[in-house]
């Protein structure tokens, strides 16, 4: 037996001092050095505790898996194998850092089959996120190259060594349960972690990776009906009203229009003049906490219509058995409320062709129902605009119009195609200026919308909102948004104009998405039943309820303190 290894071992020692096979050697190692580091930064860049104990347990983690991972995929013959799973674990790592830079969650199978088109859509109009980071994903490139090419005598090498990498597979297995073991003493084994649903998505990214916590997610999902009796709703809020007086409502949701540019200035003059002065002359609350989560944009007309939290890893506006039973919408339809909708996309995106009409809307016009014709990504927003405008004329009182703009979406580029402001090009940063450029032009647009709408109809209410914030923080511009903990919160600005211009501006609390449906039921002169979390924003002397996020309750003062 003894003969035999010394034999094996100068085997070895043969092999291997030949420079090209220690060139070769040398470069497999160098390869699962660095891809071990790629897949170790990757998971570090997207987890909430940075420390460099972290990194290198995400360090030691991705060289054990990577050695048993890469042991199993060079014993295959073809190089195809090799190749496409490094490919796949490209687009995976830029996917995910795209993903969390935008939603500040993680991407999920379930998520990425459900949005892969309206993923399609961003990218190919340049609107998904990106950053320097995603360059990680190519730090082992040049090595990469080098093993694809000379494959077979890296799988020659690979055989020669038998003992040696059976020894290192068995010490990597050994060790990761060892690390599982020292994972349960500290309470952060994956079973302890599921077992306390309120710990959230992180601490299984932070110790199993993302890979893991996709498997979770599919398993969490099940059917629909299960995701559907996941949805937490509030108290009942039941109002026995009988009044003839019923007005109209006008709302507006500003594509990633957040708190802070209604008060920003460039070169002393307001992004946003108008928005601006309405805030001064009207309702205004400055901090309005957005939804912005499993389901992007779209979570923002969830929350909004039905009052409760959407999901956190599924688009809910995808859901295809659910009733929307708490919809505020229905409550107007009841009692003879038109509501239409207007978007300047494709109504398909994010599935509102089907969602809305379940919602309650009698009418959902779309960039094509509208006859508007793509200018940059989606149409313009004065052309939606104009058009709303002369359908909303039209229509008999009293009816609920919701319009949605798109110019403003990232990456801001959009309003560049028909509209400049010269006051910006001196900005340095693109994204900034392209984004003070947009605010800008939909500022204008919302300005001779309503000065339209108020020639014709003196009874109406308006309600201007933003969706959710521009991700952008920089020295000259940096959103309404802060980080506690594993959460992320978004805040963007909320301003009602009454019939009677009531005026006041919220100075103590923050307000909420699920706050706006209890708000317009209350002023609709109707009787109705709804379970909210929300209250009454044109109600002063109502006490706000606690807001729920992410499976925890946020007071509402401690909120905007953070914020001021």
């Amino acid at each position: 037996m003894i003969k035999r290894f010394l034999l094996y071992q100068k085997d070895v020692l043969d092999t291997i001092t030949s420079k090209p096979v220690m060139m070769s050697l040398f470069m497999l190692i160098l390869f699962l050095a660095l891809n071990s580091l790629k897949i170790a930064l990757f998971n570090f860049y997207i987890i909430p505790t940075q420390t460099l104990e972290t990194f290198k347990y995400k360090f030691i983690m991705a060289i054990l898996i990577g050695l048993l991972t890469y042991s199993v995929v060079l014993s295959i013959r073809s190089r195809i194998v090799f190749i496409a799973l490094y490919l796949m674990q490209i687009l995976y790592i830029i996917a995910n850092i795209s993903y969390f830079l935008f939603y500040h969650s993680y991407l999920d199978v379930t998520r990425f089959i459900l949005l892969f088109n309206e993923g399609f859509d961003a990218v190919k109009n340049s609107s998904a996120p990106m950053s320097f980071r995603m360059l990680t994903a190519f730090i082992d490139l040049p090595v990469f190259l080098y093993i694809a090419i000379n494959y077979k005598k890296i799988r020659n090498i690979r055989k020669r060594l038998i003992l040696y990498r059976t020894i290192a597979i068995l010490a990597s297995i050994i060790f990761i349960i060892s690390i599982q073991f020292s994972n349960n003493a500290h309470n952060n084994f994956i079973a302890t972690i599921l077992q306390d649903r309120y710990r959230g998505e992180s601490p299984i990214v932070q110790w199993y990776g993302t890979l893991i916590n996709n498997f979770v997610s599919i398993t969490r999902i099940g059917d629909e009906n299960n995701i559907i009796g996941s949805f937490k709703y509030g108290k009942t809020i039941e109002v026995d009203k009988d009044s003839t007086d019923n007005p109209n409502f006008i709302v507006i949701q500003v594509e990633s229009m957040d708190s802070n540019v209604i008060n920003k200035k460039y070169k002393n003059q307001y992004i946003t003049p108008y928005l601006k002065s309405l805030s001064e002359k009207n309702v205004y609350y400055p901090y309005v906490m957005s939804y912005h989560k499993g389901g992007g944009t779209s979570d923002s007309e969830f929350s909004i219509i039905n009052s409760i939290e959407p999901l956190e890893d599924y688009p809910a506006m995808k859901l295809s058995n659910y009733d929307y039973s708490n919809s505020f919408l229905k409550s107007l339809a009841k009692e003879s409320y038109t509501n239409i909708a207007f978007h300047g996309n494709s109504d398909v995106f994010f599935g509102r062709d089907t969602a809305f009409p379940e919602m309650g809307f009698q009418k959902f016009y779309d960039i094509d129902k509208m006859g508007l014709k793509q200018v940059g990504w989606g149409a313009p927003d004065k052309k939606v605009f104009n058009f709303a405008a002369k359908t909303i004329n039209n229509l008999p009182a009293p009816y609920l119009a919701y319009i949605i703009t798109m110019t403003s979406h990232t990456p801001f580029t959009n309003a560049q195609n028909y509209y400049n402001k010269s006051a910006y090009d001196d900005i340095k940063n693109q994204t900034v200026k392209n984004y003070f450029n947009s605010m800008s032009y939909v500022d204008e647009c919302i300005k001779n919308f309503i000065d339209d709408i108020r020639a014709q109809d003196s009874n109406t209410y308006f309600f201007i909102w933003g969706d959710h914030a521009p991700n952008i923080t920089t020295d000259l511009y940096s959103q309404s948004s802060f980080s506690e903990g594993d959460k992320f919160f978004e805040f963007v600005p909320l301003i009602i104009i009454t019939p009677d211009y009531k005026k006041y501006k919220e100075t103590k609390e923050v307000a909420s998405f699920l706050d706006i449906a209890p708000t317009i039921l209350d002023n609709s002169g109707l009787s109705f039943k709804i379970k909210s979390d929300g209250k009454n924003l044109l109600d002063m002397d109502s006490i706000g309820k606690e807001i729920p996020f992410k499976g925890r309750k946020f007071d509402r003062e401690y909120l905007f303190s953070i914020l001021n």
